[in-house]
């Protein structure tokens, strides 16, 4: 004979259960539609890379690209800490 606490416990149980299903099948509906975005880009990518060798022209296109800035880099010099020697202090001349 079970308790009416672990009787709960395993309501509760599937219902957090229930819960993470849901989630984890929307999470996978999601990704699938991602996936199949992706896949219909790369298919219209390579379609029109066919279209193009067809007509005899080159397949590779150079795609122009942003120039870079170049940045200009200083030099930072570290300057060293120069530690006193343990002993005796140095007599002062008066």
């Amino acid at each position: 004979m079970t308790t009416s606490y672990k009787l709960e416990a395993i309501r509760a149980l599937k219902a957090r259960k229930k819960i993470q299903f849901a989630e984890e099948a929307e999470a996978l509906s999601a990704k699938k539609t991602e996936q199949a975005k992706a896949d219909a880009e790369n298919a219209a990518r390579i379609a029109k890379k066919l279209k193009r060798i067809e007509n005899g022209e080159s397949a590779v296109v150079v795609e122009e690209s942003k120039p870079v800035a170049k940045k200009k880099v200083t030099k930072k010099t570290a300057s060293k800490k120069v530690t006193k020697k343990a002993g005796r202090p140095s007599k002062k001349k008066a």
